[in-house]
C-alpha cells in the first residue's frame, strides 16, 4: 500500500496491485471506506459482504471532502502505479 497523504487522522492509500475502477482507501478509527475516482466527483465505492466494514456517515462525508480536495493527488497515485485512469 502507498501513502498518498495523511490529514486529520485520516489515512489516504492506494494498494500497488488493485482492480479498477480507479479509487483510494480511505481509513481512519472513525472507518475504512473506498473512494472512486474517475469521475469528476469522487464517490464512496460499496463494498462486498465480506469485506464490509464499519463507518459514520460523518466519516464517510469527511473522506470524500479530503479526496475531492485532494482529487489531482490521488488521481497521481494511482496513475503511478496503474497507468491512466
Amino acid at each position: 500500500m502507498a501513502l498518498v497523504f495523511k490529514r486529520k487522522g485520516i489515512t489516504v492509500t492506494v494498494q500497488t496491485r488493485d482492480h479498477r475502477p480507479p479509487h483510494v482507501h480511505v481509513d481512519s478509527s472513525a472507518g475504512s471506506v473506498k473512494v472512486d475516482i474517475s469521475n469528476e466527483v469522487p464517490t464512496l465505492m460499496l463494498v462486498g459482504k465480506k469485506k464490509r466494514v464499519k463507518s459514520t456517515a460523518a466519516f464517510e462525508r469527511e473522506a470524500l471532502k479530503l479526496v475531492s480536495e485532494n482529487l489531482e493527488l490521488c488521481r497521481e497515485a494511482w496513475r503511478k502505479y496503474h497507468g491512466e485512469l
